[in-house]
């Protein structure tokens, strides 16, 4: 089960999950894909990892969200 732990916490490491992405543009998009609550987390995650260039693409995408929310809310 250790193994299995182990592989998951390897799988969702932010320096791992970047490896994924040919650009900023495909990992924007993988951003958008998410909801508010998942990329605050994840925002929370890269922060540590200290990669700062993707934080702000996180941030940048939560403000997109939280605006088209507002926009759709009136």
């Amino acid at each position: 089960m250790e193994k299995l732990n182990d592989l998951y916490l390897e799988l969702i490491n932010p320096n791992n999950i970047i490896t994924h992405f040919k650009s900023d543009l495909e990992f924007k998009s993988w951003c958008e894909a998410g909801d508010i609550e998942a990329l605050e987390s994840a925002l929370k995650a890269f922060e540590f990892e200290e990669l700062y260039l993707h934080c702000k693409i996180i941030l940048d995408t939560i403000n997109e969200c939280k605006i088209k929310k507002l926009l759709k809310n009136k």
